[in-house]
């Protein structure tokens, strides 16, 4: 008998160990050698032992992708919860997730507001506009609506209150909320975007001029004009500082879209000269490298980034020299000077030393042009922290070319009025072709279609 109780106190210990063991393993993750695991669903208390969360809970094979139950509960936003491995993870109802342990979800109910944007004095939502958050979350206050009668200012939580929140303005919800927009009624000049929204207004004296602009989406402002949604410049438009007329009316930019910027379809080739001679800074520089494999057999460029008249002197004047002296008199020859962005107060140093240059070329049988220094944009300019330039000084330095070497009676440049062409019928900023908007370097096409323009010039 003494045997027997024993044999049953032993079987007895084990039972309570093998018990005790599956209780402390309930929810831990599945050993390598596991083949089935546990999912459990529960209420936000842990709860599942009634309605449909015992129904829902289930063994599953390991490594098997179950379906969370799909749960909605009208003004909540329901969430499966779950711990693995320490951290807390969210899921959506219906969302599917693969089961490698054993894994209890808890459904979490959140709270839904509704953020409603209005006009100034109520009486319309701009429906587009609502907004639906969880309680405790944020949203981004939008930007409202203009119109070039009235300009949007911000949002306030009173119709024809004053601003409490700005358009970007991180709020937190709480509650339902109502807001209501803040416009501020327009007077004097209304300068407007491409597509007619009010970008700002301007009060004209007489003086105050259109300003540069530096679109951030790689198109370029090329002016501005009174009839909306133009990509060129006409006659009768304006470029960037220009006089503003006076009289309270609406101009429109003038935008030139970086998707209309395309290289010429085929490059002219220069027949009026035998060898051609390119003589510049960076934008030459990069002018050959947009050519590549199409630079024509009797170009030459002679170019430093970064340089002007001072490397000139120094050392493209010398380099050029030798390239010239070594064709043949009887060579028809052509130079094409594009130096000045990089020292833009130095013109008249320029027009003394060019003067000179011209008439020494000419024992060479060297026809020499100046290609105009080309626009910039100052406002891109200055926001990518380069050095100062302005149109105004590219216009000045222009004109001061053209009056001293290109004009009149004892001329010795010819103009090449790119500048001009450029500006009327569009130019894009991207260096590379690589996203650098910089305002100051172009495009491949660009820099193709300047290219292009000299030779159809030097072949009138």
């Amino acid at each position: 008998m003494k045997k027997i109780a024993t044999k049953w106190k032993c079987f007895g210990l084990l039972l309570t160990l093998a018990f005790v063991l599956c209780l402390s393993g309930g929810l831990r993750e599945v050993s390598a050698d596991s083949t089935t695991c546990r999912v459990i669903f529960a209420n936000s208390k842990g709860n599942y032992s009634s309605g449909s969360y015992r129904k829902w809970t289930r063994s599953v094979k390991t490594g098997t992708t179950v379906e969370l139950p799909k749960v909605t509960r009208k003004g909540y936003e329901a969430r499966w919860v779950t711990e693995i491995n320490g951290k807390q993870r969210r899921y959506l109802p219906g969302q599917s997730v693969t089961i490698r342990q054993n894994t209890k979800f808890c459904l979490n109910l959140y709270k839904l507001y509704t953020v409603s944007f209005y006009t100034a004095n109520g009486k319309k939502e701009y429906k587009n506009l609502r907004q639906t958050v969880v309680a405790g979350g944020r949203i981004k206050m939008p930007v409202g609506s203009s119109n070039t009668t009235y300009q949007f200012q911000g949002w306030s939580t009173k119709a024809g209150g004053t601003v409490q929140y700005k358009s970007g303005a991180s709020v937190r919800v709480r509650g339902n909320i109502k807001v209501y927009s803040v416009l501020k009624k327009l007077s004097g000049t209304i300068l407007c975007k491409n597509n007619g929204t009010v970008w700002k207004t301007v009060s004209v004296s007489g003086t105050e001029k259109f300003p540069e602009v530096a679109m951030i989406n790689g198109d370029m402002c090329l002016g501005w004009s009174m009839t909306k949604g133009k990509s060129t410049l006409s006659a009768s438009d304006f470029k960037a500082g220009d006089k503003i007329p006076t009289g309270n009316k609406i101009y429109y930019m003038v935008v030139y879209k970086s998707t209309m910027d395309k290289a010429p379809s085929s490059l002219t080739t220069a027949s009026s000269y035998d060898r051609i001679y390119f003589v510049g800074d960076s934008r030459m520089v990069d002018t050959k490298r947009a050519l590549g494999g199409s630079v024509p057999s009797n170009v030459q460029f002679v170019a430093k980034g970064q340089q002007g008249l001072s490397w000139f002197k120094s050392t493209g004047y010398r380099e050029l020299l030798q390239a010239v002296s070594k064709r043949p008199r009887t060579t028809r020859k052509a130079v094409v000077v594009n130096l000045g962005v990089n020292d833009l107060s130095n013109v008249d140093a320029y027009i003394t030393y060019m003067s000179a240059v011209a008439k020494n070329l000419k024992r060479y049988n060297c026809k020499m042009y100046y290609l105009s220094v080309n626009p910039v944009n100052t406002a891109m300019i200055q926001r990518v922290g380069a050095s100062y330039r302005t149109q105004a000084q590219v216009t000045l330095f222009n004109a001061k070319i053209y009056r001293n070497l290109c004009y009149g009676r004892n001329k010795t440049f010819t103009y090449i009025n790119t500048c001009t062409n450029l500006q009327t019928k569009g130019w894009i900023s991207n260096r590379y072709n690589a996203g650098i908007h910089d305002g100051l370097h172009y495009s491949n096409a660009t820099y193709l279609k300047i290219f292009d323009y000299c030779m159809r010039v030097l072949n009138r």
